[in-house]
């Protein structure tokens, strides 16, 4: 695998340019890495061996936290203009092409995808501050429309992911996933909410902006966001992290919880993280399904889309966080 660092004094970013430009390392000063990053030596990967069978399996097999990026499919495998595509998009494994610059501040990525689509990511970090700047654009190479989904996967790991930590974000519809259930399931498949507060499968009052204790899976959707941004707070360690994005490119965001992790593949009782997804489009029921539904993005011939996001990370405290934007800034309650 190949590793291209960027830092300054206050932040260093870690991506992998042969494995989807995966963002495996965002730490501070302290050195501390807030992105999940477990040292499981199983599942064994399918890259690595042979084939699960199954496209979702095979994905999961690789998957070691961090942060990805789903394009032009997230979520279930399916077939778009008579072309396969595998579960959460090819380019989220594949090897992008890069670019280097500005003394280690500066990264450029580009693939194209297995539709006529070319992804481009610029990364730059803010010379005096904790912040990461993605810009991002998708042109097509076709004389026609060609839908896709878009979403960025990022998983924090310990402290952010500790019970007891906080999270931030707009008010919003939540959609709990029908498909995920199992033991650690506490919330009812198929139910919907209102942020931040449900009503657990037995009657019980859930906070859904405070971390839970092991074990609990969910899996949810939340909807009509009016502003795109959340944040995540340790509060013991008076550690956070934020991310802001265009609400227009992603007005949704998966909300995906493993703590303590499922019993099952491939988890195995050892997931600590709290993953926060903006995304195109939900549920993850694959780009056909979307696209069927008039919930794809569509890319018409010479049409460009751009896409910004701004990563921060900032010191926590009691007081929530009402705001993140594009520049960097966090803004609290007090």
């Amino acid at each position: 695998m190949t590793q291209i660092e960027l830092s300054n004094a206050h932040l260093r970013v870690r991506v992998d340019v042969d494995h989807g430009a995966e963002i495996t390392c965002l730490a501070g000063a302290d050195g501390v890495n807030w992105l999940s990053e477990p040292s499981w030596q199983s599942p064994l990967p399918a890259s690595r061996s042979q084939s699960y069978g199954n496209q979702a399996l095979d994905w999961l097999s690789e998957y070691r936290g961090g942060w990805q990026e789903l394009f032009p499919n997230a979520g279930a495998a399916c077939e778009v203009l008579g072309v396969p595509l595998p579960f959460h998009g090819e380019v989220s494994r594949a090897r992008w092409q890069c670019e280097e610059g500005e003394e280690g501040r500066l990264l450029r990525l580009a693939t194209g995808a297995r539709l006529p689509l070319v992804l481009e990511r610029e990364m730059r970090l803010d010379a005096e501050r904790p912040v990461l700047y993605l810009v991002e654009r998708v042109r097509s190479e076709a004389a026609f429309p060609v839908p896709f989904i878009w979403a960025h996967h990022p998983a924090f790991g310990m402290p952010l992911a500790a019970p007891g930590a906080r999270i931030d974000l707009p008010a919003a519809r939540v959609m709990v996933d029908g498909g995920l259930d199992g033991p650690a399931v506490d919330l009812q498949p198929g139910s919907e909410h209102r942020w931040p507060l449900a009503t657990g499968r037995h009657g019980e009052a859930i906070d859904l902006s405070i971390v839970p204790g092991p074990p609990v899976q969910r899996l949810c959707y939340l909807a009509d966001l009016a502003e795109g941004w959340f944040a995540l707070r340790n509060l013991q360690a008076q550690a956070g992290i934020a991310l802001a994005w265009d609400v227009e490119i992603f007005p949704h965001l998966w909300f995906w919880q493993e703590i303590g992790g499922g019993a099952g593949f491939p988890w195995y009782g050892r997931g600590d993280f709290v993953a926060l997804e903006p995304a195109s489009q939900w549920p993850s029921h694959g780009l056909a399904a979307a696209d069927a539904a008039g919930h794809a993005h569509v890319l018409q011939p010479g049409e460009i889309k751009e896409a910004r996001l701004t990563c921060v990370l900032f010191a926590a405290g009691n007081a929530a966080v009402v705001h993140a934007g594009l520049d960097g800034t966090v803004t609290t309650s007090n």
